[in-house]
């Protein structure tokens, strides 16, 4: 997404400018916090960077801070201070932050406009908060975390992953498998796969949350999560665990009060070996 925001500019070398900059800060390991009145140029090359900080070191944290100092040093480049919000609203929905995310996006959309490319881009992500996507896995590219679904951590080296699979699945769709590191640092390690979604469409009514799920090592555990977000404040409902090598449904079911804002939807897990996830579903179901 972050690439197609880009104007393409090769020069003589054949080599795109975003790329040679982003070459550049990565071995110089150079700091892109920028003083005042910098040269458009060098923003333009701050942002290049926070954008690499974001999607291939994974340091959300670190590029969102640099989006923030660059978003005020842009006032005059209307271009750039666009770019800059949107990915302060794309590391907001990398960390789970979706009430944030959607007010980037939607800042993006409003004072943004006359960015006619990048406005429409914001608008369509903030449009589509409105209900859970890719429940089945049929979106993404196999060994890539799954299209729609977040693993929030924030180290360089992250302990925990999510990957696309096509074989091993029940279905012919695909399915996920959350993985942790051999160096993971915690004694029982502790990961989640979410997404989150606006629940203006289920409120006042009872939902179900379904899937199917495996574990591969013994003593693993893995259960999905069902909460909701007012106003910042998550109450989450959980499943009960699965430990089986099998496949083995697992559900959560609860009713959306009306004051809830988001809805989050996840599986979750303590195990050291991989946790197979498949056929998610989420539906509304008749008040019992």
């Amino acid at each position: 997404m972050a690439e197609t925001l880009r104007k393409s500019d090769t020069g003589r070398t054949g080599i795109p400018q975003w790329l040679r900059t982003l070459v550049l800060f990565a071995g110089a390991g150079t700091a892109t916090f920028l003083p005042a009145q910098r040269p458009e140029a060098e923003v333009e090359k701050a942002l290049e960077a926070a954008i690499y900080k974001e999607t291939v070191l994974g340091d959300l944290a670190g590029a969102m801070q640099e989006y923030k100092t660059i978003l005020a040093q842009a006032d005059k480049n209307r271009e750039l201070a666009a770019r800059a919000l949107f990915q302060m609203g794309q590391c907001q929905e990398k960390l789970g932050h979706r009430a944030a995310a959607q007010s980037d996006y939607r800042r993006v959309a409003t004072e943004y406009s006359d960015q006619t490319g990048i406005a429409a881009a914001a608008r369509s992500l903030a449009a589509g908060f409105s209900g859970p996507r890719n429940l089945n896995f049929e979106e993404g590219v196999v060994g890539k975390a799954p299209a729609g679904w977040t693993v929030p951590v924030l180290p360089k080296d992250p302990p925990y992953s999510a990957e696309l699979r096509r074989n091993g699945c029940p279905n012919n769709s695909g399915c996920a498998v959350l993985l942790v590191s051999p160096n993971a640092p915690w004694r029982r390690p502790f990961s989640t796969m979410i997404q989150s979604f606006n629940a203006e469409a289920y409120r006042g009514k009872t939902v179900r949350l379904r899937a199917w799920l495996r574990v591969e090592a013994e003593n693993d555990g893995a259960q999905m999560r069902l909460a909701v977000d007012r106003d910042g404040f998550f109450d989450n409902l959980d499943s009960q665990p699965v430990r089986a090598a099998e496949w083995t449904r697992s559900e959560v079911v609860r009713r959306i009060d009306e004051d809830v804002r988001f809805i989050l939807i996840g599986v979750m897990s303590n195990a050291r070996g991989p946790v197979w996830v498949s056929d998610i579903s989420f539906e509304v179901i008749p008040d019992r």
